[in-house]
């Protein structure tokens, strides 16, 4: 079964451009594009796998970066648009586990200015209740095996270079924060 781009219907919003946006979007567009090509590939060797073990190993790998490139930005994007309020049972959860959302702001925040391209992510462990935060590299590097993605925030310069240098991550940083969409990552908590 293909997969279809989510729309995003972003608001205009402080500190990252429709510009940005734009062009970020198209990113996220070809990482659905890529799974569905990397998936009817996979199906079509499958087909004689003796005989294409090579390019399915490949394929199979690729298609893990591909994947979580598309969930990871969905998620992204789904958390942007809002006014930066955090509040809710996850927010309350947050400070519980954290001591003030402000700690935990901070220590995202911190990993975001770590050298290198990736990820920022709060993962839930469902099963020992407990959060994290993590720090993903290339979209399929790092996950942590049966927690839930609650927040994302994009690292890779293509997040932001048309709007902040590289030098300016941090400005980009805090433009994230001042528009989250706090009820849509309160409703990932929530499931």
């Amino acid at each position: 079964m293909p997969y279809s781009e989510v729309a995003f219907n972003l608001p205009e919003m402080t500190g990252l451009s429709g510009k940005q946006i734009e062009a970020h979007l198209k990113l996220y567009a070809g990482y659905v594009k890529n799974v569905n090509a990397i998936a009817a590939k996979i199906d079509e060797y499958k087909k004689d796998s003796e005989v294409n073990a090579i390019a399915l190993s490949e394929l199979t790998r690729r298609y893990a970066f591909e994947w979580n490139g598309m969930r990871l930005h969905e998620i992204y994007f789904a958390g942007l648009g809002g006014d930066g309020s955090m509040t809710g049972a996850l927010a309350d959860t947050l400070t519980t586990y954290y001591g003030t959302l402000d700690l935990w702001k901070n220590e995202v925040k911190a990993m975001a200015m770590m050298r290198g391209i990736g990820w920022v992510l709060l993962v839930i462990d469902r099963e020992t209740k407990t959060m994290r935060n993590i720090w993903v590299s290339d979209h399929e590097v790092g996950h942590l095996a049966g927690c839930d993605v609650l927040f994302a925030l994009d690292v890779w310069e293509h997040a932001y270079l048309l709007d902040y240098l590289p030098a300016q991550r941090a400005d980009y940083v805090n433009a994230v924060f001042a528009n989250v969409n706090w009820v849509a990552t309160e409703a990932r908590f929530a499931a």
